[in-house]
Order: C-alpha cells, then sequence, then structure tokens
C-alpha cells in the first residue's frame, strides 16, 4: 500500500480545488482586463451623452412641455362654459294643520265683513273648498304629514362674448411664453455643446501636454546622464552640471503639474459628459481621446462680417428670445388696455325637472324649462389699477425694445469676435508649422555634426527637446484653431446638434 504525504507535497491538490480555481481566474479575467483601461471617447459622442444627460437639459425639455400645454389652457379658456349637472332634493315633512287653522281664520273674518250676501257666500265657499283640497292632497302623506322631492338635469351655458380681447391675449401671451420656452432650451442645448467640446480639445491638450512632457523629462534625464560622464572626465564645470540637475527638476515639476491638470481637465470632461455627478465618481483611468485636431471637415462659412451677422441674426435663439420677450410687451400692453372695457356674458341654461319649478302649486311631473340672457359687466372699481397697469405695460413694452437692440448688439460684437479669433489661430499655426521646419532642420544639422564627432551627445540631445517642443507647440496650435472654429460655429448658430 502506498501513502502519499500531500503535506510534503503542497503541489498534489485534489482536482475540483484545480478546476475552481480555473474557473474563477477565468471569470475574474475580463475585470481584470478592464480593470485601468481608459474609456474610448470620440468628440461626437461626447456631446450626445453630454446632451443626453445633462439635468438642466432636462429640466428645460420639460419646462417647455409644461408651457406648451398651459399655452394650449390658454385657448380652452375662450371655448364657452358648459355645465351639466343633475341633483335630487328631499324636502323636510310638513303638516296640513297649519292651513286648515288658517282656513278657518280667513273665513271667519270674511264672514263678518261679507254678512250675508248670497255673492260673497258663494265666493267664501269656493275659497274654502280651494284651499280645502290644496291642504288635503299632498304628494305623499303618512300620519298627517307631507313628504316631496325635487328632482332636476340641468344645461348650463356662459360664453364671454366680449372680454375686452383678455382672453385672447393671455392665449397669445402664453403661445408665445411657450416659444420662449424652446427658444431657451436650444439656447441651453448649444452652449452645453460648445462646452463639451471645449471640453474635449482641453483634454486633449492636457494628455499631449503629459506625453509631451515625459518624453522631454526622458531625455532631460539622458542629457543629465551624459553631462555627469562628461563632468567625471573633466569636460564640463560643476556649473553645467547644476544647470542641467536644475532643468532636469523643472521637467520633472512641469511633468507633475501636467499631469494634475490632465486629472483636472478629465474630471471636467466626465462632469459634462455624465460620467461624474454627486453620486458617481469619475474613472480614474480617464479617456482614450479617438478623435484628433484636424481630423474633422470643417465648412468655413467665409470671412463677411456682415454676411454673417445677419445670419447669426437670424438664426440665434438669443434673437428670438429678444424678439418673443417683445411680443409679449405688445400683447401684455393690449390685455391691460382691455381692462378699461367692458365685459359682455351670454348665459343660459336648459332644466328638465320634477315637480315644474315654474307651477303653483307644484306639479308631480317632469316639465323642461329654459332661460336665455345676456349681460353687461362693467367694473368701476378696477379702473385706478388699470391705468396703473396700462402704465407699466407700456414700460414693460420699451424695456422689450431695448433689450431686442441690446441682444442684437451683443450677437453682433460675439460674431466679429469669433472671427478675430478664427484668424489669429490661423496665423499662429501657420507662423508655429515655421518653427517645426526650423527644429527639424536644426535636428538635422545637429545629427550630421554628432555622426562627424563635431557635436557632442548632449547638443543631438537638445536639439531633439527643441523638435518634440515645436511639435507640441503645433499640437497645441491646431487645438486652438478647433476651439475656435467650434466657437464661431456657436456665434452663428450653426453647429449640429443630436
Amino acid at each position: 500500500m502506498r501513502v502519499v504525504n500531500r503535506l510534503a507535497r503542497p503541489w498534489a491538490a485534489p482536482r475540483g480545488v484545480i478546476l475552481m480555481t480555473a474557473l474563477c481566474a477565468l471569470v475574474m479575467l475580463p475585470a481584470m482586463a478592464d480593470d485601468g483601461v481608459p474609456k474610448p471617447l470620440s468628440l461626437s459622442d461626447a456631446v450626445v451623452e453630454g446632451l443626453a444627460r445633462d439635468p438642466g437639459i432636462r429640466s428645460g425639455n420639460y419646462d417647455a412641455i409644461s408651457a406648451h400645454a398651459k399655452a394650449l389652457d390658454a385657448v380652452f379658456r375662450m371655448l364657452p362654459s358648459v355645465g351639466l349637472s343633475s341633483g335630487y332634493t328631499g324636502l323636510s315633512p310638513e303638516t296640513s294643520s297649519g292651513f286648515s287653522s288658517l282656513l278657518g281664520d280667513m273665513l271667519g273674518e270674511d264672514a263678518i265683513l261679507a254678512g250675508t250676501n248670497p255673492v260673497a257666500l258663494s265666493q267664501l265657499q269656493k275659497i274654502e273648498n280651494d284651499l280645502a283640497a290644496f291642504a288635503a292632497t299632498p304628494s305623499d302623506s303618512l300620519g298627517g304629514y307631507s313628504w316631496t322631492a325635487s328632482k332636476d338635469f340641468r344645461l348650463d351655458l356662459q360664453y364671454p362674448v366680449f372680454a375686452g380681447m383678455r382672453l385672447k391675449e393671455a392665449a397669445d401671451i402664453a403661445k408665445q411664453g411657450a416659444l420662449g420656452k424652446d427658444a431657451a432650451l436650444e439656447l441651453t442645448r448649444r452652449a452645453m455643446a460648445f462646452e463639451i467640446e471645449r471640453a474635449y480639445w482641453e483634454a486633449f491638450r492636457a494628455s499631449s501636454n503629459v506625453q509631451t512632457l515625459e518624453k522631454a523629462l526622458e531625455l532631460e534625464g539622458v542629457l543629465r546622464d551624459e553631462m555627469k560622464s562628461m563632468g567625471a572626465q573633466g569636460m564640463v564645470t560643476d556649473a553645467d552640471l547644476l544647470g542641467e540637475q536644475a532643468r532636469y527638476d523643472q521637467a520633472t515639476l512641469a511633468l507633475d503639474e501636467a499631469k494634475s491638470g490632465q486629472q483636472l481637465a478629465f474630471l471636467g470632461l466626465a462632469s459634462l459628459v455624465g460620467d461624474a455627478n454627486a453620486t458617481k465618481a469619475p474613472e480614474a483611468a480617464g479617456y482614450e481621446l479617438l478623435t484628433k485636431p484636424g481630423s474633422q471637415v470643417w465648412s468655413d462659412p467665409g470671412s463677411d462680417a456682415i454676411a454673417l451677422i445677419a445670419q447669426a441674426l437670424a438664426s440665434r435663439p438669443e434673437t428670438r428670445l429678444a424678439g418673443i420677450g417683445l411680443e409679449i410687451g405688445k400683447h401684455a400692453k393690449a390685455a391691460a388696455n382691455g381692462d378699461l372695457m367692458p365685459t359682455v356674458l351670454l348665459t343660459g341654461n336648459v332644466v328638465y325637472s320634477d315637480p315644474d319649478p315654474r307651477a303653483f302649486p307644484a306639479l308631480d311631473s317632469w316639465a323642461w324649462t329654459w332661460t336665455a340672457g345676456i349681460r353687461v359687466r362693467y367694473d368701476l372699481g378696477t379702473l385706478p389699477g388699470a391705468l396703473a397697469r396700462e402704465k407699466a405695460a407700456s414700460a414693460d413694452l420699451e424695456k422689450a425694445r431695448a433689450d431686442l437692440e441690446r441682444s442684437r448688439n451683443a450677437i453682433a460684437l460675439d460674431v466679429r469676435k469669433s472671427l478675430l479669433a478664427l484668424s489669429r489661430s490661423r496665423n499662429s499655426l501657420e507662423l508655429t508649422k515655421g518653427m517645426v521646419a526650423q527644429a527639424e532642420e536644426n535636428l538635422r544639422v545637429t545629427q550630421a555634426r554628432f555622426d562627424n564627432g563635431i557635436a557632442k551627445r548632449s547638443d543631438l540631445l537638445q536639439a531633439q527637446i527643441a523638435l518634440l517642443r515645436a511639435n507640441f507647440a503645433v499640437e497645441n496650435k491646431g487645438i486652438d484653431l478647433e476651439i475656435a472654429e467650434a466657437d464661431l460655429d456657436r456665434a452663428l448658430a450653426r453647429q449640429p446638434l443630436p
């Protein structure tokens, strides 16, 4: 019999344990692969996700829906008021003994006054018989008491034929308010789209800065080691070594600041895109930004400032908002003038009831009755307030005209500034590209001199660092151009919205 000492052979584990360990490893593999991987994100995806997730835009959307519903309600208030109702009313029981006593009193008094006149006696006898019949024939009787009930179906109509145009102006104001909510929502969406684009490019700039400074630090480290080697051979002074060490420390500090700036830029982008909020922390790995500067086709609108300003005035939601404010002011002034006018109401009703309310005595039967009328109302007590409201509405109307003019001037200034920023970015990019050509030529010459033994390795490293910084400057200016183009699209309200 062979005994296996598993304590001496720890690798000889049961097959079930090995199988379970392998399954756990397979399950955890995707999670481990995804851990720390940046999220791929293009510029268009960032705009779409940001606009879809932003709570401010959702709030504005529901606000616009509510405004349209209120505008529809204001229109419906102009329709006639038609009410249908039905009722049942039970009346308290009454006895007919009171009528008998009253009848006796009347007959006794009349008999005294009438004397023995046969005509008077005959008339009194008729009154006695009628009243006795009235008192003795209730609709229902129980122990000498009568019980009656009233039942009816009603149709009531009230229509403001003329209300000083106040209802119409109120409906128009509500409609303009709904249009204003739509324009405000578009303004919010366009501003949000531009902020997302700018945050995207700033994050790209921060990432490029980190990559550039990492490469620069690597070259500075090589250059520092080269200087130390030359210092050991007595080829450089201590001042040269200290200067190179200082440059290396500065590059290290710049890289740390760049990484902090990259994290801040990614945080801002995550907040705008919707990947970070009060209950959700941003991903530590950040983003893999897929859209590169210059990769998008941009339609140049030209440089004719007059034509572009006219286009912006026709397209910007700010212009529509100011125009809507002016229209609301006009309708508000008309409504204030309407307070000085009378109100004319057309009223009427149709009633089908039991008993007939117009019959006396009441008849226990169903009957149709109707009424129709017209009423004119003028409230003298509201005249002072109406005059004050008319004055306030006139002032609001003039304010709306001034706001429209101010908005138009601000849009024109915005377009001109965006055109200048775009022109400056283009010129700066072209000049920076010239610096790259110079840095490339300097590196080519330095490389040739180094190959021929004329230049030192430190000279070659410095030339490589200069070219690296020049290329980053070009990329930086390219990002400025992308932001300037997006800003002009925003100023002209021509950026596409999902």
